[in-house]
């Protein structure tokens, strides 16, 4: 059974549903709710900061983003901006199962070509406290991305 429900990447992620002794798939868009913390993510480096939260607002970003040396976010040089959007998203919207794939109806996101578009993510496991899932079209492209998120706690 799919459920509609508010979606939001964050730095940080939430994840509230029933415990499983094996990798599974999500049943429901209801054992998604909650939130999450990235465990691994390619394309955010080797010490990804984020939250995944369902039913609540958020982003993701790479850990180690520069900080502006104006200390005025509207003042940055070319360099600041390119690394910092490069290095983080965020977006809302609404999403859904279907099967082993989660379904994200990205009503608004920081990478503007997401805006209004469905986003599907691949091969969705739930295992004890750990979700999973594939991108198969990241917003900075390549190859696919996985995705690894544990249940906060």
């Amino acid at each position: 059974m799919n459920r509609r429900s508010i979606l939001s990447l964050s730095a940080i992620t939430a994840l509230g549903f029933a415990l499983y002794s094996s990798s599974a798939v999500a049943q429901s868009a209801k054992d998604l709710v909650g939130t999450w913390t990235i465990v691994s993510a390619e394309a955010f480096g080797p010490n990804p900061k984020g939250i995944l939260t369902f039913d609540a607002n958020g982003h993701l970003m790479r850990s180690d983003l520069p900080k502006y040396a104006s200390n005025n976010r509207a003042q940055g040089t070319s360099e600041e901006y390119k690394a910092i959007g490069a290095g983080s998203i965020s977006y809302f919207g609404t999403y859904s199962v279907s099967g082993s794939d989660l379904i994200l109806r990205v009503e608004h996101s920081s990478f503007p070509n997401w805006t209004g578009t469905e986003q599907k993510r691949t091969n969705l496991t739930l295992t004890g406290d750990e979700l999973k899932y594939t991108n198969t079209a990241p917003s900075v492209g390549g190859p696919v991305a996985v995705l690894v998120w544990k249940r906060a706690k």
